[in-house]
């Protein structure tokens, strides 16, 4: 049964509080409102005076939310998306869908994934727009304020209304340009140190990581030559084209259109996958595709999931993405 209690509320105080909650400043709440601050602040005394509670003080960095208010922050996502759900999903059809997401991953990824995506949206989804970015340090404060939908990234410890999904490993494979002194040798271990290395890295991770094979090598006192290290996929494989360097990144580059006469691919040699499976390496942080809870029942962001999972699985991701030494 309605009670005459909700029947009186305006429940479009609950997104100006999910707002507030967000942004902790009357000005920026204001602006993605696009109401004036006056306004802004005559509806903050409308919530207070439904909720019967202060539910912010100011202090000089901003608004801090009561106990009351840090109750309604973990029961707010869920109730909005439920509402949203409600109202508009359930005739979504990819065909005629005209939204667009944001996308927030390493170039190591950028690189395999959008030609795919794009391809299979032209043909499935033509009106939808992707915005690609990368990954910066605030990605899971970006999910939350909606200006972002997806984030790819190494998921170390997030936030309960962060979902982290694990992104498919690809094993990896030892990459060098076609004419390679070692493309046709059986390589080994000392094939494998003799030669330069590249290695592809994220940025945002603490600089103390190494990469899984370093870690690896590292146990058994073996050390491999790193003569660049760089978040560019596209500027590694530049250098791997012209220099007889090596690099290390998961199965699949070599297919690509851009590359497969250009590079290509070995096992890793038996002795360092042995190595590999025998030794544990803090490194082997697993890439993860990250969205907040909001959009866990909105059909548009489900289907995007999906699609993203499919080609993500499929795609190469670099070895161990982490920062250099």
């Amino acid at each position: 049964m309605i009670s005459r209690r909700l029947i009186r509320t305006d429940l479009n105080l609950l997104v100006v509080l999910q707002i507030l909650l967000e942004e902790h400043n009357v000005t920026r709440a204001a602006e993605r409102l696009s109401v004036s601050q006056p306004a802004m602040s005559r509806t903050l005394q409308r919530l207070r005076d439904t909720f019967e509670d202060e539910l912010f003080t100011r202090t000089a960095h901003g608004l801090v939310p009561t106990p009351r208010a840090e109750e309604l922050r973990r029961e707010l996502p869920d109730l909005l998306e439920n509402i949203e759900h409600v109202l508009g999903d359930s005739d979504f059809s990819p065909d005629t869908y005209a939204g667009s997401f944001k996308l927030l991953m390493p170039p190591i990824l950028c690189e395999s994934l959008l030609p795919s995506l794009m391809a299979e949206l032209s043909v499935i989804a033509p009106l939808v727009q992707i915005m690609m970015a990368e990954v910066p340090p605030n990605f899971e404060e970006l999910l939350r304020k909606g200006e972002a939908d997806f984030a790819a990234f190494v998921s170390l410890e997030t936030e309960r209304d962060i979902h982290a999904e694990p992104i498919a490993a690809i094993a990896p494979r030892c990459y060098m340009r076609v004419g390679h002194p070692l493309e046709d040798k059986q390589m080994d271990l000392h094939d494998f140190l003799a030669y330069p290395h590249l290695r592809l890295y994220l940025p945002g991770l603490a600089r103390g990581n190494t990469s899984m094979v370093d870690d690896v090598l590292g146990e058994y006192g073996v050390l491999r030559t790193i003569v660049l290290e760089t978040t560019q996929f596209s500027s590694a494989v530049g250098v791997l084209t012209r220099t007889d360097s090596l690099l290390v990144a998961n199965a699949g580059f070599q297919e690509s259109g851009l590359y497969h006469e250009r590079i290509l691919g070995q096992e890793l040699p038996a002795e360092l996958q042995s190595m590999i499976h025998n030794t544990h390496s803090p490194n082997r942080g697993k890439m993860s595709l990250m969205r907040h809870t909001r959009t866990s029942r909105s059909a548009p962001h489900q289907w995007m999931r999906a699609l993203l999972m499919k080609l993500l699985t499929s795609s190469p991701v670099a070895e161990e993405p982490t920062t250099p030494v």
